[in-house]
């Protein structure tokens, strides 16, 4: 491509309508100074190509100095003409020329939609597109590849979010979280304007979800409680006091009833050969059940204090506002209420991990947890460490929100005599039900995980693999329990924070013969009732959440059909 240094007058300039549409032409007064250093002309001459008037040119690069000239009186300028009329060879040029220049988020993100056109995919060339696209604008492969995803579900009215990213006010993280609320509530963002308001870097976008589930970003006075909760201006407590006064409880409480999908629901007791569920406050509700048998194993993990904050009712929950001590006296008069049904050589298993308290100081509830349960006659024999393979990034704001592990206590009536199975290992290797799995939360939907390691949990014949083999008596290894939604029906919760199956499991072949009792009195969605189920014990699960109620009771259904399905093939077999 030949190119020429020529002096035109600057009437006969005109700017390319793709630089137009690519980059902010704004004047710019510093250069004013520059020029008058430089004999009243730019150090570099603007660049042109040939327009289709034979009078005119087309500026493909420099028009802010252009301008500036204009202002200062000018009316002749040097430019370098490159001889092409070829129109992808003259958008290739603009991007080009402008590729070292200090371009906002916008024409950054610009230059990257014309890299994708440029770049288009390629059939069978698996990565290419994204490896030449980051060459061009400095970036990795891979994100090229989130940007190309992000760009194209914000492409229109989301653009602000895009060169929000390309002008670094927000990360791609920030991105993805944006593109997963807008997704579930696409009815909330109504405009370019509504993608504008919640494109703030100040923002904590972990809230974004819950924020909107609640409040319109079209309404002023609900933007601004929005906007505060966004920026931590104010607690969850806060958040949740003023939804109150806007009635925004009361009509999320309204829509569920109103919505919700017709089913049948189970009676406050749900019983089988070798389950019994019931539905009520572990505290409240009357344990009756109709195995006749004493607690072998209580086993469970209860809320961690202040850990979880958005929720409906922050203020209501277990262990909001309290001390550690308070937390710790809490815990264990509400495991008291079981001592007279407990086994004499029977153990509790408490999986539990310490808080912060408002003013941000650890509550340190593990240790006075610990000491409360001594005084009521619990005696500490075991204390082990649950390190996770796979802890959540530490993305979150909070970072004493992602613990790579977790503490689980065993407590027994008498310290010197609690049952400990000597076949714990024998167990371990008589597994044989397949199909019981467990998934981790960071994986990319085809049984990898993030760091590409294979991500299901072993089968329960495999289970001892979880025991760390240099410490096996203190540590207990593995993934992080994937929330499962096999047995949850449309507008019941997911149960976020579940026991892996292999934990549980563990933890009841070490304190339980077959056919023994096994409680978790903060049952959940019934991980620790599979647990138990699939190793031949007898289970008792109480459930406050109605919803988690609903889906273990289907779950234990499912469970013991599959079971029975087994033992009959074996028969079968055996036949």
């Amino acid at each position: 491509m030949n190119t020429i240094i020529k002096t035109v007058e600057i009437s006969r300039l005109r700017p390319h309508p793709y630089l137009e549409e690519v980059y902010d032409l704004n004047p710019d007064e510093s250069l004013k100074a520059s020029f008058l250093r430089t004999g009243n002309k730019p150090v570099y001459p603007p660049a042109v190509v040939p327009h289709p008037d034979p009078d005119l040119y087309w500026e493909i690069s420099g028009r802010r100095r252009v301008e500036t000239m204009i202002q200062m009186g000018q009316t002749e300028i040097e430019v370098i003409l490159y001889e092409t009329t070829d129109e992808t060879e003259i958008k290739n040029l603009i991007i080009d020329l402008q590729n070292h220049g200090d371009r906002n988020g916008h024409g950054k993100h610009m230059e990257f939609r014309h890299f994708e056109r440029m770049y288009p995919a390629s059939p069978g060339i698996p990565g290419s597109r994204y490896s030449k696209i980051g060459k061009e604008i400095g970036r990795s492969k891979d994100w090229v590849k989130d940007m190309v995803i992000l760009n194209n579900f914000f492409e229109g009215e989301g653009d602000c979010i895009i060169e929000g990213i390309f002008g670094n006010e927000l990360s791609v993280s920030d991105g993805f979280k944006i593109k997963k609320v807008v997704e579930k509530y696409p009815e909330k963002f109504t405009s370019e304007k509504s993608f504008e308001k919640i494109c703030d870097r100040r923002f904590d976008y972990n809230r974004l979800e819950f924020v909107i589930s609640n409040l319109s970003i079209d309404d002023e006075t609900e933007y601004d409680l929005l906007k505060s909760y966004l920026l931590r201006d104010i607690t969850p407590q806060e958040f949740h006091r003023n939804l109150v006064q806007l009635g925004k409880i009361q009509q999320r409480i309204d829509n569920h009833e109103k919505n919700k999908v017709s089913i049948s629901d189970l009676s406050e007791v749900y019983i089988t050969e070798n389950t019994c569920l019931i539905h009520g406050n572990n505290r409240e509700a009357e344990f009756k059940h109709p195995f006749k048998k004493e607690i072998q194993c209580l086993v469970g993990s209860p809320p961690y204090g202040n850990r979880r904050l958005n929720g409906d009712n922050p203020d209501s929950d277990t262990g909001h506002g309290m001390t550690g001590k308070e937390y710790g006296q809490y815990l264990s008069k509400t495991y008291e209420q079981f001592k007279p049904f407990m086994s004499k050589d029977g153990s509790i298993y408490v999986i539990i991990d310490d808080y912060r308290m408002d003013n941000g100081a650890l509550a340190c509830s593990l240790e006075h947890f610990v000491v409360e349960m001594e005084n009521k006659g619990f005696f500490p024999v075991g204390r082990y460490a649950w390190v996770k393979d796979n802890p959540m990034p530490r993305s979150y704001a909070d970072k004493d929100m992602v613990n790579g592990f977790e503490m689980v206590y065993r407590f027994s009536l008498d310290p010197k005599n609690y049952y400990c199975n000597p076949d714990l290992f024998i167990e371990l290797e008589k597994g044989k039900h397949e199909g019981f799995r467990d998934g981790c939360t960071n994986t990319d939907g085809k049984g990898k995980t993030s760091r590409g390691n294979s991500y299901y949990q072993s089968h329960l014949k495999k289970l001892r693999n979880a025991l760390d083999e240099r410490v096996c008596t203190d540590i207990i290894r593995g993934n992080v329990c994937n929330p499962q939604d096999f047995f949850r029906q449309a507008d019941e919760k997911k149960h976020t924070s579940q026991s892996p199956l292999y934990l549980t499991s563990i933890l009841i072949l070490e304190s339980t013969r077959p056919e023994d009792l096994v409680v978790d009195i903060w049952n959940g969605v019934g991980n620790t009732m599979d647990s138990a189920l699939l190793l031949g014990r007898k289970y008792v699960g109480l459930e406050l959440q109605n919803d988690y109620f609903q889906q273990s009771c289907r779950r234990a259904e499912n469970t013991e059909r599959i079971i029975r399905l087994n033992n009959n093939e074996d028969l079968s077999k055996a036949a």
